[in-house]
């Protein structure tokens, strides 16, 4: 009865691993939006995006404002023990002011670099379509998976840097 029991085993086995074995394509990962993000039209999109005046005035004030605080820090750490009560409210309240500046202005950068990425991918998404389909039909890639939703791959499996010179090279 064992006997019979591990041949029913072992043929299952054989027969699951041949099925799997004539399996068509094979498996890959893809971070889509990296791949889109990572051509030369996001990059001249993002460059033209820091060459701006506006966004450049809005970069160079958050960059003073940095300094502001880094100032106002190390006034406190000299200066800060002699301080009266009064001193030390009026500091805090400097710093205060100066860290709701910093975020508006932190928000305001990142908004505006969103709202170019955004565009970016909606522009690229009809191409990257396209584009994906040809890799998988010259690659014989069978399934693709998100990268974030792998656990482990190695990079051999990663097509993102293929669909990102794909999308380079394709009109």
């Amino acid at each position: 009865m064992v006997s019979v029991t591990r041949k029913l085993c072992a043929a299952f086995l054989l027969s699951i691993l041949s099925a799997a074995s004539f399996a068509q394509g094979k498996v890959v990962i893809l971070d889509v939006q990296a791949a889109m993000l990572g051509t030369e039209l996001a990059k001249q999109n993002l460059t033209k995006l820091d060459k701006d005046p506006e966004y450049a005035a809005m970069k160079a004030k958050l960059d003073g404002l940095v300094a502001d605080m880094k100032n106002l820090q190390a006034a406190a750490e000299k200066d800060g023990m002699t301080w009266s009560a009064e001193e030390q409210a009026e500091h805090r309240k400097k710093v205060e002011y100066l860290r709701a500046d910093y975020e508006l202005a932190g928000k305001k950068l990142q908004a505006e670099r969103q709202a170019v990425m955004q565009r970016v991918m909606q522009d690229l998404t009809p191409k990257t379509r396209t584009v994906l389909e040809q890799l998988i039909a010259a690659d014989n890639i069978g399934l693709v998976l998100n990268s974030q939703a792998a656990i482990h791959a190695a990079p051999a499996f990663d097509i993102t840097q293929k669909l990102t010179d794909m999308l380079n090279k394709a009109k």
